[in-house]
């Protein structure tokens, strides 16, 4: 017999073995559609698209890749977000509607959603150090697989260790930043841009096109920008230490 998945996110049990991604990303679907114990209800806009991946049978990465979004992008709108009105015809294609149903249900899950908060500062004091510096000069880091070998991008909060100067003044060398992957990345903030094998950029967010991510560095001689390509997640940076001066 197989033993049960805990979906913590969720708060329910499910049972199935989840021995791939695609099985941990469906049971992970089912959560959302299946979850009423302590969590807020989903939309039926989230619970839609949690629903048209269950029958596919297409991990959170496979859809994501399908129809031109990050897969953060997919990821965060089962779990609440809303989309901006130009992803609706893609939507539409993945649900096999069309674009003013999708209005209708994101319109439906803004009037019914709760206020932001900010987050909560001592939730962060127990946010594991994920990642590594390979290369100070780029503000390159590597992130190990965890999870079995499954993850190499943190789902939940998260730090980093500042172990280059590619950010100074802002974020200066032998400092700590916390990250927030639930926080919809904008241009300006200073972020974490993830991509394909584990290597990830810091930087400050310019924009993000497709399946690429422009950020810019706070370099000694000026401001440089660069081009990150294959993202797979953008986690803004939301807390970080500061030197006394």
């Amino acid at each position: 017999m197989s033993s049960p998945l805990w979906c913590d996110w969720q708060a329910v049990n499910l049972p199935m073995d989840c021995h791939n991604d695609i099985d941990l990303q469906i049971c992970q679907s089912m959560a959302a559609i299946m979850s009423s114990r302590g969590t807020p209800s989903r939309s039926r806009f989230a619970q839609m698209l949690a629903a048209e991946q269950i029958k596919r049978g297409q991990t959170d990465r496979e859809v994501a890749e399908n129809h031109g979004w990050l897969q953060q992008t997919f990821s965060r709108w089962k779990l609440g977000s809303l989309p901006r009105q130009h992803m609706f015809a893609s939507i539409a294609n993945f649900l096999e509607t069309d674009e003013n149903a999708v209005r209708e249900m994101v319109e439906e899950a803004q009037e019914s959603a709760a206020s932001t908060k900010l987050p909560n500062v001592a939730a962060f004091n127990a946010a594991r150090v994920y990642g590594r510096v390979t290369d100070r000069k780029d503000g390159k880091y590597v992130f190990d697989a965890f999870n079995k070998g499954r993850k190499r991008i943190p789902d939940g909060r998260y730090a980093i260790l500042i172990d280059t100067k590619i950010m100074e003044p802002a974020l200066p060398v032998g400092t700590k930043a916390w990250l927030d992957p639930a926080i919809w990345p904008a241009p300006g903030n200073e972020v974490l841009a993830h991509t394909k094998g584990g290597a990830a950029w810091i930087g400050r967010l310019v924009g993000v096109s497709g399946t690429s991510a422009e950020i810019e560095r706070y370099a000694a001689a000026g401001r440089e920008t660069m081009t990150v390509r294959d993202v797979e997640a953008v986690h803004v940076i939301v807390l970080s230490e500061r030197l006394a001066s």
